[in-house]
């Protein structure tokens, strides 16, 4: 049997499985809260897989590992990044379950005193953040088909738009964190296995350490990729988990705040110590092929032009497997930041339909996404720009509304006009992109300085975070007691 003729019939066999589970879980979604928040019931092991398989997508097992064959060990800033970041998200904010919130907006909302202007300018800008990372996943899951199929890149990415909406938008949340559980459990094995062979084929670390440049073995490969590189990356990173949608609406659907709390330290401790495994891939196959005309294509060539065909056959689904574990995780955020935030916006009512209103929403979100990776580039420079215009303010005015009560509408608008502000002008002048690199950590610093100086020349908030929490439960209730299309068609015929 043939490498490509395996790994076929194992994503065959991962698509159907994936299928499979989330029409199962389609058949059980009763009300629109089964949907959206999983019923908020999802046990601690459950929620842990699901955080493990979200943190490690395309950036990770492609992006990072690239980045690994580039200048070794400085792969692994990127995992460690998001690890830090979930584990910290988890020890701050698992309190927040206790009020039952659907969304990182409503969050938002409390720290604030439910301004409209916050309020929007959050949540257009977490909706959109979720579609670009939806964006990045699809991305990463078309290179990994086209290079193990030979197919063309442009009919790749379609088809994996496509298979991950089929797997995430029937069952909803239930079906994102059960299938992600098991897809985080393909992962782990599947590049456990890959970096035996390849610690093994080299001769341990020691081996591996003689057969790469020598600066890729400095701590965090900062002699070959600079430290003020690495450090910009992993500060970058940290502070995505912490204005993540999607990793809110995981703790928010927990059965326990306990469970909330520990599932993000253990994904957190994870998903770092898997830093190692992608450093170790990605050097790997630096010394395999040293003369590769991208780094993204690290893994797949490694995959292919090296590996046994059964080997082949689980890293491959393994891979998928974290691109589209990520994928649900972003759909599901995107799904109900719509359902409770957008969809009022727009028509200044709630839909009917919650579930209705978010598979169609979610289906549209699929086609634009599909349609933006088509003409997207390298993945690692992709999140890299990215996630400063949208990621960083949001970050401060989540930390400092959590952390400093003085906090007001006011400075928080102010801090999320100054950080994009700051980053996209360091990005476009060019002294400023060569002194700093990656722009996150002026742009945060100087959204933190504005928050603070406008808030202290303005009233202060006089509205409790409790008591607007309160205000939005009416609000919240109205859509999550909405009947799914099942139960709508069991009642009717009941009644019949």
């Amino acid at each position: 049997m043939t490498t490509q003729t395996a790994i076929l019939i194992g994503l065959v066999i991962y698509a159907l499985l994936m299928t499979a589970i989330s029409l199962f879980f389609m058949a059980r979604v009763k009300r629109a809260a089964d949907y959206l928040v999983g019923g908020r019931g999802i046990p601690y092991w459950a929620l842990t897989g699901n955080i493990v398989g979200t943190c490690i997508g395309t950036g990770v097992v492609i992006g990072a590992s690239g980045l690994a064959y580039r200048h070794g060990w400085a792969g692994c800033a990127y995992p460690i990044g998001l690890g830090l970041g979930t584990l910290l998200t988890g020890l701050l904010y698992a309190m927040m379950r206790r009020y039952k919130f659907m969304t990182l907006g409503e969050e938002i909302a409390c720290y604030y005193g439910k301004n409209r202007a916050v309020m929007e300018f959050s949540n257009i800008s977490l909706f959109l953040s979720q579609l670009c990372w939806l964006t990045v996943q699809i991305m990463g899951g078309g290179a990994v088909l086209s290079v193990v199929t030979g197919w063309d890149p442009k009919i790749c990415a379609v088809l994996a738009g496509a298979v991950t909406a089929v797997i995430s938008i029937p069952g909803g949340l239930k079906t994102v964190i059960y299938t992600d559980f098991l897809q985080a459990t393909i992962l782990l094995c599947g590049f456990s296995l890959l970096s035996y062979v390849a610690l093994n084929d080299v001769g341990g670390l020691a081996g591996l350490r003689q057969s790469v440049p020598s600066e890729y073995f400095s701590f965090l490969g900062f002699r070959s990729y600079g430290g003020w590189k690495i450090a910009s990356l992993i500060i970058v990173l940290m502070l995505n988990p912490i204005a993540d949608p999607g990793r809110r609406l995981t703790m928010y659907s927990a059965r326990s705040e306990t469970g909330a709390r520990w599932s993000m330290v253990t994904a957190g401790i994870i998903v770092m110590v898997f830093s190692v495994v992608v450093g170790i891939a990605g050097m790997y196959t630096f010394k395999l092929n040293p003369n590769l005309p991208s780094s993204d294509q690290a893994l797949p060539w490694l995959v292919m032009n090296v590996l046994p065909a059964w080997l082949a056959a689980v890293v491959v689904v393994s891979v998928v497997s974290a691109i589209f574990s990520s994928a649900n995780g972003n759909a599901a955020a995107a799904g109900t930041f719509f359902v409770r935030h957008i969809f009022p916006l727009l028509t200044q009512h709630y839909p009917k339909q919650p579930v209705v209103a978010v598979r169609r929403a979610l289906a549209a979100a699929f086609v634009l996404s599909t349609a933006l990776a088509l003409y997207m580039g390298n993945i690692v420079e992709f999140v890299i720009k990215f996630l400063p215009l949208t990621m960083s303010g949001l970050a401060v005015i989540i930390l400092m509304g959590r952390f400093w009560k003085r906090s007001t509408w006011q400075g928080a608008l102010a801090a999320l006009i100054t950080t994009p502000s700051v980053s996209l002008a360091l990005m476009t002048v060019p002294t400023g992109t060569k002194f700093w690199d990656n722009p996150v950590i002026p742009a945060t610093l100087i959204g933190v300085i504005a928050l603070i100086a406008v808030s202290l020349f303005t009233p202060a908030n006089l509205h409790s975070f409790e008591g607007i929490s309160e205000t939005m439960r009416a609000e919240r209730d109205s859509i999550e007691s909405g009947l799914s299309e099942n139960a709508e068609s069991l009642s009717v015929s009941e009644v019949v």
